[in-house]
């Protein structure tokens, strides 16, 4: 609170404070919701904390409780960091959900229920009952020809009549506005508006009718939408990351794969073509709309403050409140939101240190109240002395705490580890000399005074002890690593401890309160020592000295810069600068006058000092030191008394009488003298001392530093652009080419994320576009080969932005310009011509489709119950043969996520085995089955329950699986002990045990093969899943090798040519894979009769009646289960059974005799 809060934004950002402040009192009065449950969220959109109980009874009920139950024994700081995204975990029963409003009497937005049909047949947007198929090039072709023809009819006729022809249709009434948008979201989210503002006059109009289709996957659906007397409210899931956090926290998530990005944008497309079908546009699309999880998945949220009619301002009146005299004072001196204009006026003295910190920290994406990234503030003083001992802003402080000593050794040592354990090497082992700016572990050190027993005790250690806690500033600052928090220059109540048994934090003796030093603190933070050294700070935080060799040499190698992680996180360290930043060149005016003497100009210092013949003192505007300058208006006059003196040839009247005393008599006669050669001859002669490291053209060299750190980095010599408030109503059609459009700057964004860092995600449309433009000419080669030609299409990159400009006329504010009427010989684009595979704009891979339907059968019918889930893995198996027909490399990383997914999940982990594990094994080759799908089949023969269904892991058909495509040193080494597991009959910590030493007293086998040999295969216990690497976040095959069909990975197993060929799933019966011995093993033909063979296991209904035959006791079951193991034996000779199976079953034999419960028979 306080107007100090409001230092943290421009304008623009004070303009959207006071609307969302505005907005928060709206949800308050009419949804219940406290004001302390709701926070800011992306955009335009708050984030609500709710009880899951309140959010289902407003689904099922269709009914806003009168009430939300408030958390009760939560503190404000508890309930404000719930807000934050970067808190995964919430208490039991609660739960955040999205909320957009749009504002009834500002709707202006042109739809229709006839939207549908006019679209697809005026611009291609939709997809009719008479619309030609896309997807075929008959139907395609029909539909270039069509938009063609229609086009030029319209451009030749537009020509021909003049504006007339294209005036916008006569406005409609609010009312057909509001009720067009409320049947338009009804149909994308397939539910109706809750009417919860009352009876009492009430003209809501007819409620429209939810469709009964499933919303389309890639849409964010929506928990409920409501309605009141002046706000449509639209309530819709918290999502945790967004494609803003992954290129800039997680960009290892998306490196080397194309696919990966092509893929993410064909859901894009698929999102905005559901949208535009029903008759609404997208809005002005941000990475930060683009929600998905780890297994890259898009929902697009739709823009909806889009909906609304632009107005200069935002709130006034009883929306705006009382804002105070302060708030509107500091409006008018950042009449720029830009970091160029704010850059500019910081380093001309215009603007206060403490505001342009906190600018770039909101750039960076630093959030106030989120524990795991708080905004951060640099550690001025050590508080050693009275009022400080200034620390040295060149270096970090993690290195000021820890030493060089100390950063040296963790890089060495973590180089090391990194280089002996190459590909499989761990994260924490990249080099590295700083783990993070601010840790959640510091944050509520810092804050503990105010942050309630129970979350210390969570956070910073689980057994509470007030002791240990840093009782004074001074402590405070020489213990951490981290930098300071703003609180500690705005609060002074952050010292006050709540806590009984912890007394409130010391400040310095020279100050009497936690007031005076708030504002002392403050004054030191905009001293001139402070101001002269700050930019060095930057560079270390968010500047060039985050990366490279300047990186290495600051010792300032972060580890979430250079650790690749491919997790997806929304939190990190962010390098906004690649150039080195400017320093101060002016004493701003926001400074205190009690931080620093005032700057002395050159003729004060003339006037004021002893001078030696002819000495001039230079005063630099922000103390003296290597990174010191002149301020220039002191520069000119110092030049100017310097030429006084040399024309006038006379003493000046400003020295004292000792000056003149010491200079050369005869010089000094000769002032005034006729002969002005003379003494001119002699002035030159005299020698002029100035001050050690005075550079006259220092201030020119800042300014042009100065000047090319905007040009390259901050884009400040872009034009601007002024949009007519009141203009006619734009169409739809325009509104789809905005949608478009922002789809093409979406594109430049993800490959130019590392270049836009200094941008916020919330840059209006245009900035954004005329940024991506300028990157784009010079910079082409970093986005993906198959997106340069879209890139360059959808942006018009061909013309200048002056002649774009020229296409727009006054009713286009909605789209940046105006595409022609046929380009490069189609239509213009919109989605669905995009997404069609005849069209070369976008190559998508042929697999993308079969892909898409996948993932959307994957998330549209997941279920948690056990039946449901084998039906669930049946129909994703359906679809697996035709999308691995034709798939690369680089689609299994996007496929095997789901993959991995369905085997860690216990309701379809046995069914994803047996369904999944061929096809997907002998795509993936080998070595990588080894690599990615070894460890969570080891996990579902570790898990526990499912018993009957895991019968099929067991049978020899699967087992014959496991050893072509894992080969049979992983099987022998992982596998078998838990296939002869199941012999006991039982599964529990005592048979684990006894496998376990398996491998314990191997010995040699002279006899072994001559095939073996060469590879020592070693005997092993039962494989602990732990071991493997976790793949979960991400997969690239770009490091692996690549094996071919044909190599020998059977490692000596004898198959005959029939059971080869019967080795796909099911097709290798019992009968059929136990030939060698099957009078022996598996008795008669009668015996064989009540038996089920897996014969005809590839069929779904086959495998549900085994499974229930299964269920029922048999007389011969335990000859069933033995089976596999005699079949196993017998393919593997006797050598390798009697170092692996027999050693086994003799130390399962040891279960018999122990535990409560003893094997032994029936009978």
């Amino acid at each position: 609170g306080g107007c100090k809060d409001l230092l943290l934004l421009p304008v623009d950002a004070l303009h959207q404070a006071r609307n969302m402040d505005a907005l928060v009192g709206c949800v308050e009065k009419e949804l219940a919701i406290e004001r302390r449950q709701l926070g800011p969220g992306e955009g335009c959109s708050l984030v609500a904390y709710v009880p899951t109980k309140w959010l289902g009874s407003l689904k099922e009920r269709k009914v806003l409780p009168s009430c939300c139950p408030r958390p009760e024994g939560l503190s404000d700081a508890e309930v404000t960091s719930f807000l934050q995204p970067s808190v995964s975990k919430l208490p039991a029963g609660w739960t955040r959900v999205s909320l957009q409003i749009l504002r009834k009497a500002r709707l202006a937005y042109r739809v229709g229920p006839d939207l549908c049909c006019v679209t697809s047949c005026s611009g291609g947007v939709g997809r009719g009952a008479s619309s030609p198929d896309l997807s075929s090039v008959s139907g395609f072709m029909q539909h270039v020809a069509e938009q063609n023809y229609r086009n030029l009819w319209q451009t030749s006729q537009g020509q021909s009549l003049g504006p007339a022809a294209a005036a916008a249709p006569r406005e409609k009434p609010e009312a057909c506005y509001l009720q067009a948008l409320k049947a338009a979201l009804s149909r994308v989210y397939g539910c109706s508006f809750i009417w919860i503002g009352g009876d009492s006059g009430r003209e809501p109009g007819p409620c429209p009718a939810a469709i009964s289709r499933e919303p389309q996957p890639n849409l964010l659906p929506v928990e409920a939408l409501l309605e009141s007397g002046q706000f449509l409210y639209v309530i819709q899931p918290f999502c945790q990351y967004s494609l803003w956090d992954v290129v800039t926290y997680s960009p290892a998530k998306l490196a080397n794969s194309h696919a990966k990005v092509l893929f993410l944008l064909y859901q894009v497309l698929q999102a905005m073509q559901a949208a535009h079908c029903e008759g609404l546009a997208c809005g002005s699309l941000s990475l930060t709309h683009l929600k998905l999880d780890e297994r890259l998945h898009v929902q697009l949220q739709l823009n909806l403050s889009d909906y609304e009619r632009p107005e200069a301002g935002e709130l006034t009146g009883e929306e705006a409140g009382d804002q105070g005299s302060d708030r509107e004072t500091f409006s008018e001196q950042l009449d720029e939101s830009s970091l160029s204009a704010l850059l500019t006026d910081w380093v001309h003295g215009r603007i206060s240190n403490f505001t342009y910190l906190m600018v770039l920290n909101r750039l960076a994406g630093r959030r106030a109240g989120d524990p795991n990234y708080h905004p951060v503030l640099p550690w001025v003083v050590d508080f050693t002395v009275p009022y400080g001992k200034f620390r040295d802003l060149r270096k970090s402080k993690f290195r000021l705490n820890k030493g060089d000593k100390q950063l040296d050794f963790t890089y060495e040592m973590t180089k090391e580890a990194f280089v002996a354990g190459g590909q499989a090497a761990d994260q924490l082992h990249v080099p590295h000399h700083i783990s993070d700016v601010l840790s959640d572990i510091t944050f509520y050190v810092y804050k503990a005074r105010r942050t309630p027993r129970s979350v210390l005790c969570s956070h910073v250690r689980s057994q509470w002890e007030a002791n240990e806690y840093p009782a004074s500033m001074e402590r405070m600052q020489s213990w951490t690593p981290d930098e300071c928090i703003p609180e500690f220059y705005t609060d002074p109540t952050i010292f006050q401890s709540i806590h009984p048994d912890m007394p409130d934090l010391d400040i310095p003796a020279w100050c009497n309160s936690y007031q005076e030093f708030i504002d002392i603190h403050h004054q030191l933070l905009e001293s001139k020592e402070v101001s002269a050294n700050l930019h060095h700070w930057i560079d270390l935080t968010f500047g060039y000295k985050l990366s490279g060799k300047e990186a290495v040499k600051a010792k300032n190698v972060c580890l979430p810069l250079v650790d690749s992680h491919t997790h997806l996180t929304n939190y990190g360290v962010v390098q906004l600068f690649d150039q080195p930043h400017p320093p101060r060149l002016f004493r701003g005016s926001c400074a205190p006058p009690e931080s620093a003497p005032p700057p002395i100009s050159l003729k004060e210092a003339a006037g004021s000092q002893p001078v030696d013949g002819l000495v001039v003192e230079s005063v630099g505007s922000e103390g003296q030191g290597p990174g010191d300058c002149l301020k220039e208006e002191d520069l000119e006059e110092g030049t100017e008394a310097l030429d006084s003196l040399a024309a006038s040839g006379k003493p000046s009247e400003h020295l004292p009488p000792s000056s003149a005393s010491m200079a050369d008599p005869r010089a000094l006669s000769g002032r005034g003298n006729r002969n002005r050669g003379t003494a001119s001859r002699e002035l030159l002669e005299a020698k002029i001392h100035l001050p050690e490291g005075f550079n006259p053209l220092q201030p020119l060299e800042e300014l042009e530093k100065l000047d090319n750190f905007l040009l390259r980095g901050l884009f400040s010599e872009l034009p601007e652009i002024v949009f007519q408030d009141h203009a006619p109503q734009p169409s739809f059609s325009q509104f789809v080419q905005r949608d478009v459009q922002a789809f093409g700057i979406l594109i430049a964004e993800i490959f130019f994320a590392q270049r836009l860092r200094a941008q916020a995600p919330d840059t209006p449309l245009w900035d954004r576009f005329l940024a991506v433009r300028k990157l784009c000419p010079h910079h082409m080669r970093e986005i993906a080969a198959p997106l340069q030609h879209a890139v360059s299409t959808l942006l018009q990159l061909h013309d200048s932005p002056e002649e774009l400009l020229k296409t727009r006329s006054p009713a286009d504010w909605s789209c940046l310009f105006k595409y022609r009427a046929v380009c490069e010989g189609l239509p213009p684009p919109s989605p669905s011509q995009l997404l069609s595979p005849c069209c070369p704009t976008i190559p998508f891979p042929r697999y993308f489709s079969a892909l898409h339907q996948f993932v959307c059968t994957y998330y549209s019918h997941w279920s948690e119950d056990g039946d449901q889930g084998r039906d669930f893995v049946f129909s994703l198996w359906q679809q697996l043969d035709k999308l691995l027909e034709q798939m690369q490399p680089e689609g299994l990383e996007i496929l095997l996520p789901f993959v991995l997914t369905l085997l860690s999940t216990d309701v379809t982990a046995v069914y994803t085995a047996w369904y999944f594990f061929e096809p997907i094994s002998r795509a993936l080759g080998p070595r990588n089955t080894n690599r990615y799908l070894l460890k969570p089949l080891v996990g579902v023969y570790e898990k526990p329950g499912y018993v009957c269904s895991r019968f099929y892991l067991y049978t020899d058909c699967f087992v014959v699986q496991l050893i072509v495509r894992l080969g049979l040193q992983s099987f022998l080494s992982s596998l078998l002990p838990h296939i002869l597991q199941v012999l006991t009959g039982q599964e529990g910590p005592e048979e684990d045990r006894v496998l376990n030493g398996a491998g314990e007293d191997e010995e040699g086998v002279s006899d072994m093969p001559a095939s073996y040999s060469s590879s020592e295969l070693k005997a092993a216990g039962p494989c602990d899943s732990s071991n493997f690497i976790d793949f979960s976040s991400g997969i690239s095959f770009s490091d692996q090798a690549e094996l071919t069909e044909n190599e020998d990975f059977q490692n000596g197993i004898f198959l005959s040519d029939r059971e080869q060929e019967l080795l796909s799933l099911g097709k290798l019966s019992d009968k059929s894979s136990n030939s060698d011995s099957s009078a022996e093993d598996r008795g008669t033909d009668s015996d064989s009769k009540d038996r089920l063979s897996l014969r005809s296991m590839d069929s779904h209904q086959d495998l549900k009646l085994a499974e229930g035959v299964l269920l029922q006791p048999r007389d011969d079951e335990e000859e069933e289960e033995q089976g596999t193991v005699k079949w196993l034996t017998a393919k593997l000779g006797p050598t390798l059974s009697s170092r692996y199976i027999v050693r086994n079953l003799l130390r399962l034999l040891t279960s018999c005799y122990l535990g409560k419960v003893i094997l032994c028979d029936p009978a």
